[in-house]
């Protein structure tokens, strides 16, 4: 039997990391390859694996990373049946490096899927998130970003030399978002017809959705007194409360909906009069490819991430710094007929086969150790290099 590859994420739950992990994983049977995913724990997006074997872990109580750091034996024991290893989130890498430090020899990749660089954190945090991204640099295996931005950080910069780090955009099944974004949907925000406004993402600092509801307040103070906010995405019941407690202090508890995680956001991202992407850091933002993939329009802020590539500049929609009022700029004139940039199809130019395609060629080359390949700096972020990996049979 032949040694599978392994691709690793924390969980199978409905984010990017865990979407493209299940992507991967199918493209990667297709082509004939054993592959395994293992995760701490399952989720919802379990039962989309085709053909890939799943091994859970478990997770202990308590925060993920002190559950990552107790999975690393267990990590060990599994990659010593592999034939590689694929670190597929930022969250997980230094578990993975952890759980190889006995395996000099295997191959392995890390996914660099967020962008290391977080606005605003404390100091004494950046220097440790530093402090473990040197080791993952220094690990020697390749890296691939999904996000030119991420890639350009210091941290990467021995990788870059070495001609190790590449760049992998995400992809968006554009045809498969328009028909799930044309299923019924009985919101009642759907059917009174005042305007609404949609992001999607985690509760969590990095998402901005303060800075989102204070921009809501400076649009309903002016020229558009009805307009509500519909956030969707699970997270912490304490920054839920935080966030509700934001809305009420500015009169918008009637204003602002957190829905949580819905199995199918599209007809409600569809139907908003914009998407929004406030985050203060992101690696490539999959909500925001499927959002113009909705042909929502939509306003992000340019420190997220590939946002400002992603969106050309502003030919495909708006960008604007993370600030309330900036943001509140923007969004007005998005709302406006007269002023509104359409994305018309640019996300046909992220097509999730050719981006999941990519990334596989690259796993495939790690595994059969060859196939160098160098980066195109004058590349469109989109047309990222790709490696000649063999492919499974």
């Amino acid at each position: 039997m032949p040694r599978p590859l392994i691709l690793f994420c924390a969980a199978l739950a409905r984010d990017g990391v865990a979407r493209n992990t299940v992507y991967v994983a199918n493209a990667l049977a297709r082509r004939g390859a054993a592959v395994e995913v293992v995760c701490l724990e399952a989720g919802p997006l379990a039962d989309d694996l085709d053909g890939p074997a799943l091994t859970r872990l478990g997770r202990p109580p308590g925060p993920r990373p002190l559950a990552l750091a107790a999975a690393v034996p267990a990590l060990r024991a599994r990659f010593r049946q592999a034939g590689a290893v694929v670190s597929m989130g930022n969250h997980a890498h230094l578990a993975v490096w952890a759980a190889l430090q006995v395996l000099p020899g295997l191959p392995r990749l890390y996914r660099i899927s967020n962008d290391p660089f977080h606005a605003g954190e404390p100091a004494a945090i950046r220097r440790l998130r530093g402090a473990g991204l040197s080791l993952i640099v220094r690990d020697g295996a390749p890296l691939v970003s999904v996000s030119s931005v991420a890639a350009r950080r210091p941290a990467f910069e021995p990788a870059r030399r070495e001609g190790r780090l590449h760049v992998a955009p995400n992809g968006v099944d554009v045809a498969a978002i328009r028909a799930r974004a044309a299923e019924p949907c009985a919101h009642p925000w759907l059917s009174d017809g005042a305007l609404y406004l949609a992001a999607v993402g985690r509760l969590h600092r990095q998402k901005n959705v303060e800075a989102l509801i204070q921009a809501l307040a400076v649009l309903r103070a002016g020229a558009w007194p009805d307009l509500r906010l519909l956030v969707l995405g699970g997270g912490g019941a304490r920054r839920r409360r935080r966030l509700e407690a934001l809305a009420r202090n500015l009169g918008l508890q009637e204003a602002v909906r957190f829905e949580g995680e819905v199995a199918n956001p599209f007809p409600l991202v569809a139907r908003a009069a914009a998407y929004v992407l406030p985050s203060r850091w992101e690696g490539a933002s999959n909500s925001l490819l499927e959002a113009l993939a909705c042909g929502v329009p939509v306003v992000a802020a340019v420190t997220a991430g590939s946002a400002p590539e992603v969106l050309a500049g502003g030919r495909y929609g708006a960008l604007a710094s993370p600030e309330p009022q900036d943001l509140a700029h923007a969004i007005g004139a998005q709302l406006d007929p007269a002023t509104r940039v359409l994305p018309r199809d640019r996300a046909a130019d992220y097509s999730l086969e050719a981006a999941v395609e990519r990334f596989c060629d690259l796993v495939l080359a790690v595994r059969d150790q060859h196939g160098e390949i160098q980066i195109r700096a004058a590349a469109p972020a989109h047309l990222a290099p790709v490696g000649r990996g063999v492919r499974g049979r």
